[in-house]
This record gives structure tokens, sequence and C-alpha cells, in this order.
């Protein structure tokens, strides 16, 4: 198995040390930095924002609004310093979404914060264990809903964000991919969007190799011959009433084996590297 995958999968060489050697600093630092932020959001900011918006649905719709303000800005200073590159097929189009579930592939830590900065008003549905540990804790018990609540809970919360012209996004996988295939698709997101009438919009992340970004990399690497490129390509939504005269639990089924078939590896390759 292992050396059927080196030949699918060649490892690529460093062409230009120094350079890689500044990507990898500067992808470390700029982690540093993240993090950073993120105490000083969770200590300064949102003290200051529940001083002035009392009621939580207002805390987070405008506290979201900062995380893309400030993930827009990040990405930008990414970009200016040549460790990232993000091209958007749709200009504009996921700024001005409304009221509809965002799904996408996921390869690369990084996703998040690159489908973030799109998203003006967004909440997610992270993983569990990220609720639970390191710095990001904060923001995401805060802000947004973790997998591991209720759903009915979820639903209600989904509701108001919806009501509110707000987007959900998720990583319908749970957990990120490999570089060897998709893991299987959760039904989170068919669920809410049969459960509320809104549709789903699936974007599939392209580019090229996510080396140092994928699970089980190490810290202290980078894509060996270029900077990290995010493509991010808008498939046509997915709506609900497609599946309304299934019963619930096969419609959800049913969605998300097109939601999984829009966003596979094999029907976007022409996207990958």
């Amino acid at each position: 198995m292992e050396e059927t995958k080196k030949l699918l999968f060649p490892e690529e060489k460093i062409k230009n040390y120094p350079l890689y050697f500044y990507r990898v600093f500067g992808k470390v630092f700029s982690l540093v930095i993240f993090g950073i932020g993120t105490i000083l959001l969770s200590i300064v900011f949102f003290p200051i924002f529940k001083l002035i918006f009392h009621s939580k649905r207002k805390f987070r719709y405008h506290t979201r609004h900062v995380i893309y303000v400030l993930f827009k800005g990040f990405t930008k200073l990414l970009s200016i310093t040549g460790l990232m590159k993000i091209k958007v097929d749709k200009k504009n189009y996921l700024d001005n979404l409304k009221s509809a579930v965002v799904v996408a592939n996921h390869s690369a830590y990084l996703d998040s914060l690159v489908m973030l900065a799109q998203l003006k008003h967004t909440s997610v549905i992270p993983k569990a264990a990220l609720s639970k540990k390191n710095v990001m804790r904060f923001v995401i018990n805060e802000l947004y809903m973790p997998n591991s609540i209720p759903f009915d809970e979820m639903l209600v919360r989904s509701k108001e964000d919806f009501e509110d012209g707000n987007t959900i996004m998720l990583f319908p996988e749970g957990t990120r991919s490999t570089p060897y295939g998709q893991n299987r698709y959760k039904k989170g997101a068919a669920r809410i969007s049969l459960a509320t009438g809104v549709p789903v919009i699936p974007v599939y992340i392209g580019g090229n190799s996510k080396k140092g970004l994928g699970k089980g990399d190490k810290v202290f690497q980078y894509n060996p011959t270029d900077i990290y490129s995010f493509d991010l390509h808008i498939k046509e939504p997915i709506y609900p009433d497609e599946f309304k005269d299934l019963p619930n639990a096969i419609a959800a089924k049913r969605m998300t084996q097109k939601i999984r078939e829009v966003l596979s590896d094999e029907a976007n390759a022409q996207y990958r590297y």
C-alpha cells in the first residue's frame, strides 16, 4: 500500500532552500500571531462587545463580522508576504450570500481561515474537540456550534441565524482528509437544510499541494515548490425541495450523497495541483 501511494503521489523535492525556509518560518510565525490574536479577541474584544450588545444573538452576529474582517485582513497579509494566494471563481458571491448552508471539502487546517474570510456573517459547526482545548475554544464556545451539542439546539440556533440572514459553514467530512482520499461525509448539512428549507452551497477548495497543513504533517513543513494556493470553486446550489417526497432519513442520506459527489476529488480533478 505504501509503495502504491509513493508511485501515485511522488514526493516533490525542494527547489529553492532559502525561499523554502522563509516560507516555513513565515507559516510558523503566522500561526503564533494567529494564536495571540485569538487570545486578545477573547479577553479584550469579547467583554467590550458583551457590554455593547446585551443579547447573545446580536453579540454573535456583530462579533462574527469582526472575525470576518480580521480574517480578511490576515489572509491579505499572508498574500502580500508571499505565503498564500486565494482565488474565488465567483467574485463576491460568498461575501453576499445569505441564509444558506455552505459546505466544503477539507484537506488543510487553513481551510477554515480561508472560508471565514469569504463569508461576512456566518456561523461554523466545528468538531467537538476544538471546543475543549487550545485557545480556539474561547471563540468557538462563544460564537459557534460544536457538533457535540444536541441537534434540536443546533436547529434552533440555525433557524435564528437564517432569520438574521446569516450562513452556516461546515466541513461534511468532520476532519481533514488525507492526500489519498476523502473521509466519509456526515449528514449534518443535509439535516439542517431539510429541516429549515435553505439551500446547500458546495464549495470545492482546490489548488496545489498543502504539504505542512494536512493531517499528520509536521509544523516545520511547507509546499516544497510553491506558495500555498487556495482555489475556491463554487458549485450550483442543492435545494432541499429535490428530496421533499422522501422520508427524512432517506432524504438526508440522498442529499449527503449528492454533496459528496459534487465535492469529490474525482469530480474536481481539474482543480487540483
